[in-house]
Order: structure tokens, then C-alpha cells, then sequence
């Protein structure tokens, strides 16, 4: 009953809804500023695999890293969420698609490791965009150390 009258005063008062909603954090813009995103991709050290979080934005399912990969990478495949990736730095291959032999469940619903089969590669270089949805095997094989890039992974819903 109470439920339903909040909802009945909140429907006929647009200013009590907002209210409401300001008590929890609003949704914000927030820029990743190419300068911060340069200083931190600079302190990274090197080795095969070294990130930092970017952010986490929960409401949105969306957490970013930045990566900097020295060696290839393993194959993987995640079935709860899509990697958005965004080359900064160098060049490395994607190898993407196909099916995985060999791999192996690290998580619930992360599987890394074996090689993929009859999968497509395509070359990136700095500024291009990569999304590969939940499902997808995926692996990285930088041409040369020092491959830089922003990785956005956002939930399924």
C-alpha cells in the first residue's frame, strides 16, 4: 500500500521524483583526458601483461583498464560480458572467432588458454576501435613490446 502511494504522489509530483533520485549518486559525464591517460600508460612497466583501472561504472555494467602487453596474450572467451578495446600505442594482431581447443574454465564464465581454430586476424594500430561481443575467443599478439590500449568491459544485461 505504501508502495503504492509513493507511487502515486511521485507520478503527480515531477519535482518529489527528483528528489528521490537525488538522495542515490547521479549518473555523471567523466572524460578520461588523453594527457592522464598518456602519464598512466607511461608508468606502466613492462612485461607480458600490466593494466591500471580506469574507472568502474557500476549502474552502466562498465569497468575500463589500461593494458600495456609486451608478449602475447592467451586466448579468451568471457560469456558474461563484450570487450571494447581502444589502441593507443603500437601495433599488435587480433586473433578472434573460431572455436578454442585446450582451453579452461579460470572463473565461472571465463575461459583462458588453448589455441583458437579457423579464427580471422585482423592488425591494429593506434586509434582503432575493436568490440568483440560476449562469446567471442579473442588473443592478442603485439608486434613489438610496448602495445598500449584501453580496454572497456561492459556486462551483459
Amino acid at each position: 500500500m505504501r508502495l503504492l502511494l509513493a507511487s502515486m504522489i511521485a507520478a503527480a509530483t515531477p519535482a518529489l521524483v527528483f528528489a528521490q533520485a537525488s538522495t542515490t549518486a547521479p549518473a555523471a559525464v567523466e572524460i578520461l583526458p588523453a594527457t592522464r591517460l598518456t602519464t598512466m600508460s607511461n608508468a606502466l612497466p613492462a612485461g607480458a601483461i600490466n593494466s591500471v583501472s580506469v574507472g568502474a561504472w557500476e549502474r552502466e555494467g562498465l569497468t575500463g583498464m589500461l593494458g600495456r602487453r609486451d608478449s602475447d596474450g592467451v586466448p579468451e572467451l568471457h560469456e558474461g560480458f563484450t570487450d571494447i578495446f581502444v589502441v593507443q600505442r603500437g601495433t599488435a594482431t587480433l586473433r578472434y572467432g573460431g572455436t578454442v581447443a585446450g582451453n579452461k574454465v579460470t572463473t565461472p564464465g571465463e575461459w583462458r588458454g588453448g589455441a583458437i581454430q579457423k579464427g580471422t586476424e585482423a592488425v591494429l594500430h593506434p586509434g582503432d576501435v575493436v568490440v568483440i561481443p560476449a562469446g567471442i575467443p579473442h588473443q592478442l599478439l603485439p608486434a613489438a613490446p610496448d602495445f598500449v590500449y584501453l580496454t572497456f568491459k561492459v556486462a551483459k544485461h
